[in-house]
């Protein structure tokens, strides 16, 4: 299924839940590293997905709901998101569907005083989207 490219400077959207959690992510762009160039602009590859990091994003749990922060990170394009063919030489990512993400709590929320207990530090899954800027190249 043929679908737009993402290039560089492309908004990244991290959706709000991640498991148990709630996010609050900044609006944040991807690095785009490949040959090619669209509106003067170079294209993303596979691999610069992993370059995206947010960090000290702030979130709660239904349980901790004195806010911590944490990290948010993809970890994998869907199959939807990888251009088959390529005349760059490397895999473009396309818009498609849902990559997965995830969030790494680094200061834990806590629950209200007087417990004050913290929330465990484990990775919890999430998904995000890319938002494209360009309505002219597609690739499938």
């Amino acid at each position: 299924m043929n679908d737009w490219v993402v290039i560089q400077g492309d908004i990244v959207k991290f959706d709000p839940v991640f498991g148990n959690r709630t996010v609050i992510p900044p609006p944040t762009t991807i690095n785009g590293t490949g040959k090619a160039t669209i509106n003067n602009k170079n294209v993303c590859v596979k691999g610069d997905e992993r370059q995206v990091r947010l960090m000290n994003v702030p979130y709660t749990t239904a349980s901790h709901t004195v806010p911590g922060t944490g990290t948010i990170t993809i970890v994998a394009l869907d199959a939807s998101q990888e251009a088959k063919k390529s005349i760059c030489g490397q895999p473009i990512i396309i818009k498609g569907q849902k990559f997965k993400a995830q969030f790494l709590p680094t200061q834990p929320a806590m629950t209200p005083p007087p417990a004050s207990s913290p929330d465990l530090s484990v990775p919890s899954m999430g998904t995000g989207s890319f938002n494209i800027s360009q309505r002219t190249v597609k690739a499938g």
